[in-house]
């Protein structure tokens, strides 16, 4: 596929992306996606392998199962996170999560639930309301993804001022940044991280891979790391350790939130980041 023809259809192609995020445990028909995107059935298949890399049935299997992954930290037992996910019975979701991950949910859920360390994080709890951002998705090594879906984001943004007159980047913006994807079984090539800012200004218009969507509100634990992002992965662990010794129960996968108005001129030892779990 041609490059202009790609960024042509990036938007619908991810309209369709997005609603397989939010509706993951439903009963989702080809057909259905299709007309989200604006495509025929026969032409949506295709244009979603081109773009997102992945056959549409493959794609709704592997965000369904990553969604559980996080949640086999929580006390709740495998049938209630089969059920949470879409899936029927307990036997069907441990035949595609051995297919997927090459182990069953059991032997998942022992070593999810090891406690690694002695140390207990203390988070602060806040109640958010929902908000909208802005964001581009990168697939790849969440290093070089995400730094990628930052450099297009703040591109896009520069060329609003520049263009529009439409500041993106005002004092109050809020910078986050997602990883949808467990790195420990997940292929780096499929690792999703998108970067996203917060934004208020429903005129902007959304073009090649910039697109909106709405930050969930609700209860979230909130830790503080400081240091390099690259170290970001040992505070991460330390969370899990303690979202098994507290019995949180957990609605989803991190946000984070990038603290430092210029991070590519700060020491990564000043480096500050919120990480954001979603609780109930």
């Amino acid at each position: 596929m041609k490059d202009s023809t790609q960024k042509a259809y990036f938007q619908s192609i991810y309209r369709s992306v997005k609603y397989i995020e939010e509706h993951s445990s439903e009963n989702l028909s080809l057909d259905e996606l299709a007309k989200i995107a604006g495509f025929s059935k026969y032409h949506f298949h295709r244009i979603f392998k081109s773009i997102v890399g992945e056959r549409v049935g493959d794609y709704i299997r592997r965000v369904r199962l990553q969604k559980t992954t996080i949640k086999f930290k929580t006390d709740r037992n495998i049938t209630s996170i089969a059920m949470e996910s879409g899936y029927e019975t307990s036997a069907a979701f441990a035949k595609v999560f051995k297919e997927h991950f090459g182990q069953t949910p059991s032997e998942f859920s022992r070593s999810a639930k090891q406690i690694n360390s002695a140390v207990l994080l203390s988070p602060r709890f806040v109640e958010i309301e929902p908000f909208d951002v802005l964001y581009v998705r990168r697939t790849g090594p969440y290093y070089i993804a995400c730094n990628e879906a930052w450099d297009v984001l703040l591109a896009f943004a520069k060329d609003q001022k520049k263009r529009y007159k439409k500041n993106l980047l005002m004092k109050e913006t809020i910078a986050l940044g997602i990883g949808h994807d467990n790195p420990n079984v997940t292929s780096t090539d499929k690792l999703r991280c998108d970067a996203c800012i917060s934004y208020n200004d429903k005129s902007v218009i959304l073009s090649g891979e910039v697109m909106s969507k709405t930050i969930d509100g609700g209860k979230y634990a909130v830790f503080l790391h400081i240091g390099a992002y690259e170290e970001m992965r040992e505070t991460y662990r330390l969370i899990g350790d303690w979202i098994v010794k507290s019995g949180a129960k957990v609605r989803g996968g991190p946000m984070f939130r990038y603290l430092n108005r210029a991070p590519r001129r700060t020491k990564p030892e000043n480096l500050r980041t919120e990480i954001y779990i979603p609780i109930i």
